[in-house]
């Protein structure tokens, strides 16, 4: 004889059902997207952009970083960035780039191939 499953009946609506998730936004006229590098005002070391949560009442933005080998994931106000840099100089998003870097060099590589 085999258990009797419980029905699942549907919960309440939860508390995060209304909060808007985007992956793009634009601070100090700069676009802002995933991966973007920040400096957080009275943070050390860069974060890099996750996602942007807006509620009724508020808004943030979750990012990834802090100093080279105490990288946390933290939530800071659109008032807390200090500057959008334009150029990735944390090790993950280098070696991100690097990989894309190779990967268009080979393929560049095999359509010149081709074409002989």
């Amino acid at each position: 004889m085999g258990r009797r499953t419980k029905s699942q009946e549907p919960a309440g609506p939860r508390p995060n059902d209304g909060w808007v998730y985007s992956e793009e936004i634009q601070v100090n006229g700069r676009n802002v997207v995933h991966g973007t590098e920040l400096k957080i005002a009275g943070q050390r070391g860069r974060f890099r952009f996750l996602r942007h949560i807006k509620t009724e009442t508020t808004e943030w933005v979750d990012v990834w970083g802090g100093p080279k080998g105490a990288e946390n994931w933290r939530s800071y106000t659109l008032d807390k960035i200090k500057r959008v840099h334009y150029k990735n100089q944390t090790v993950e998003n280098l070696a991100v780039e690097y990989k894309q870097k190779m990967k268009d060099k080979k393929a560049e590589a095999n359509a010149d191939s081709q074409e002989d």
